[in-house]
C-alpha cells in the first residue's frame, strides 16, 4: 500500500502536530490516532513527558510495532539550556538533564534520543563554542554506551541543524559548522548523527543539494516540514506551518527535490540507530487549525511528492 516501507519509515512528531496535548489522557489518545494509521512507523515523542505517560506510550509502540524517537529539544529549549555554553556550570546543567533523556530513552527502548545547539555566542567565541559543543556530545555519547549493556542495544544520539540568525539563533546551525562538529564528534563516537530538516534550510539560505551533499557522512535522521521568511507574516521564522501555506517556501516541488537529493546521497541505504532511516513530519496547526486535517495535508503533499518521482504504472486496458 505505501511502497517506500521497505526504504524508510515515515514518522511524525507528535508535540508538533498536536500542541495542544497536555494531559496524560489527551497525549495517550492522540498518539494511538498516529500509532492506528499504518502510513506511519515511527513516532517522535517530547521528553517533557512524565515518567508514566512515556510508559503507557511505549508500551503501546510495541504492540503497534511502531518505532519510538525521543526528542529532547522541547527540553532543552524550554528549560533554556546550552550544550556549548561558555559558563562551565551551566553546560554541566544542560549535560545533567540531557543525560537524564537518555536515561528516559533507554527505559521506552527509544532508538534514538535527540537534541539541539544552545543559542551561537559572539562571533569571536563561535570556535570556542563548537569545541565545547563538541566535548558535551561526546560527553552524552560516552553516557550512552555506558547504558548500553544494560538494555542490550545502543542509543543514537542525535543533533538537529537549527536556524542560525532567524528565530531560534543555534550555534548549529550553518552546515559547514555542523560538518566541523560532527566530524569530531562521529570520528569518535560512530552513534551520533545530525538531523536535517527541510523547514530549517530557508532559514539557514542554504540548497538541500549542497546541506546534504556536504553532511552525507554524517546524516541519521530527516525532519521534513515548512516554514516561513516574509518578516511580518503571523508565522514567520521556525513555526512549521502546514505545506502550501501562502508565503511558505516548502511545498510538492520543493519536498520532490529534497527527496531526489537524499537519494542522491544514498540516505536510505545507510546504517542508522532506527530500523530503518526515518522522514518524520514536523508539521504544526495554526490557531483553529485541526491538528488531523494539517497531517493529512503533510500525508497528502508527501504522496504527491513521491508520485512525482515514481508515478504510478496505468492501468491496462481491457
Amino acid at each position: 500500500m505505501y511502497p517506500w516501507h521497505d526504504t524508510f519509515h515515515m514518522g511524525v512528531i507528535h508535540f508538533m502536530a498536536y500542541p495542544e496535548a497536555t494531559t496524560q489522557e489527551k497525549v495517550v489518545e492522540t498518539v494511538k490516532n498516529i500509532l492506528k494509521d499504518e502510513f506511519f512507523q515511527a513516532i517522535e515523542i517530547s521528553a517533557l513527558l512524565p515518567n508514566e505517560t512515556l510508559g503507557l506510550i511505549g508500551k503501546m509502540c510495541e504492540v503497534s510495532k511502531m518505532e519510538l524517537l525521543l526528542a529532547g529539544q522541547p527540553l532543552i529549549l524550554s528549560h533554556k539550556l546550552n550544550l556549548n555554553a561558555l559558563d562551565e556550570s551551566e553546560r554541566q546543567e544542560a549535560l545533567s538533564e540531557c543525560q537524564g533523556t537518555i536515561d528516559k530513552a533507554y527505559a521506552v527502548r527509544s532508538r534514538s534520543v535527540s537534541f539541539l545547539s544552545g543559542p551561537h555566542p559572539e562571533k569571536k567565541e563561535t570556535e570556542n563554542g563548537k569545541a565545547l559543543l563538541v566535548d558535551s556530545l561526546i560527553e552524552l555519547c560516552r553516557y550512552a554506551e555506558k547504558k548500553s549493556p544494560e538494555y542490550g542495544y545502543l542509543l543514537g544520539v542525535n543533533l538537529e541543524i537549527f536556524d542560525h540568525d532567524v528565530d531560534k539563533k543555534a550555534l548549529i546551525g550553518p552546515a559547514p559548522d555542523a560538518a566541523d562538529v560532527a566530524g569530531k564528534v562521529k570520528s569518535r563516537c560512530p552513534h551520533f548523527s545530525l538531523i536535517v530538516d527541510l523547514s530549517h534550510l530557508p532559514l539557514l539560505h542554504e540548497e538541500s543539494l549542497y546541506t546534504l551533499s556536504l553532511l552525507a557522512p554524517f546524516i541519521g535522521h530527516i525532519h521534513i516540514g515548512n516554514g516561513v521568511l516574509i518578516e511580518n507574516h503571523p508565522v514567520y521564522g521556525d513555526l512549521h506551518p502546514r505545506f502550501g501555506i501562502p508565503g511558505g517556501a516548502n511545498d510538492v516541488n520543493e519536498l520532490v527535490a529534497f527527496l531526489q537529493n537524499l537519494f542522491r546521497i544514498h540516505y536510505f541505504s545507510k546504517s542508522v540507530s532506527t530500523e530503518r532511516p526515518v522522514i518524520s513530519f514536523e508539521v504544526k496547526p495554526l490557531p483553529g487549525e485541526d491538528p488531523d486535517l494539517v497531517v493529512a495535508n503533510a500525508k497528502r503533499t508527501f504522496l504527491a511528492a513521491w508520485n512525482r518521482l515514481f508515478p504510478l504504472v496505468p492501468p491496462v486496458q481491457l
